[in-house]
């Protein structure tokens, strides 16, 4: 999964320019690390048989280069990206480098918001990395019920949530935006008692991450 420099060079100048455009949207100012991407994908590396996996807020790819080389012919890979130019770049990623090659692999693009899709299938593995904590909390709440109602019994979901963020944004922020984010834990606190079976730190990421796994059961 190496990326050559002019390569991560090209996927961090669109990413971070991306980032101040769309505020909202982004979490972080740098394209997701290989060791976050290891860990997100790590139930995915356990896959036994053919599988449907669903990614949502794809960027550059950084994950999605994670995913591919876990999946095999007959498997299935659905990327949501809502930003067109990261699409855009993305698939061009599919189409011209190798560790991107996914043979006998149905891969489907959607360039979309989330909360728009009308999903046709139930998903063995969810891998998110929308910034929720950018997010009002109702749209949090909406955000989690439909992906556990997009997740297979026994299927996996990984979120991905920045180290400190929430913490300087508590400092640093106003009344009201601290309301949001006790909002934002308590809702996500209650979607972890029901269906959270770990959570590991990927220190090696800019910024450092939590990694989340929950389980549907």
């Amino acid at each position: 999964m190496s990326v050559k420099p002019a390569q991560a060079l090209r996927d961090y100048t669109l990413f971070f320019g991306q980032f101040w455009r769309n505020l909202r949207q982004s979490g972080a100012i740098l394209p997701s690390s290989s060791a976050l991407a290891r860990a997100m994908t790590s139930y995915l590396a356990r896959k036994q048989g053919q599988v449907r996996v669903l990614e949502v807020g794809a960027g550059t790819g950084a994950l999605t280069a994670g995913i591919v080389p876990l999946l095999r012919p007959g498997d299935a890979l659905d990327i949501v990206e809502i930003n067109p130019k990261l699409m855009a770049h993305l698939q061009w990623k599919f189409q011209h480098l190798p560790q991107f090659r996914a043979d006998g692999v149905a891969v489907r693009f959607i360039n979309d918001d989330v909360r728009k899709i009308a999903f046709e299938h139930k998903y063995d593995y969810i891998i998110f990395s929308l910034p929720l904590t950018n997010f009002p909390p109702g749209m949090v709440q909406e955000l989690l019920d439909l992906m556990m109602s997009c997740l297979k019994p026994g299927g996996v979901f990984s979120y991905v949530r920045y180290i400190f963020i929430s913490r300087l944004k508590s400092l640093f922020g106003g009344s009201r935006l601290r309301a949001e984010l006790r909002a934002n834990r308590a809702i996500m606190n209650t979607f972890a008692r029901k269906y959270q079976i770990e959570r590991r730190a990927v220190w090696r990421n800019v910024p450092p991450a939590w990694a989340f796994f929950w389980q549907k059961r």
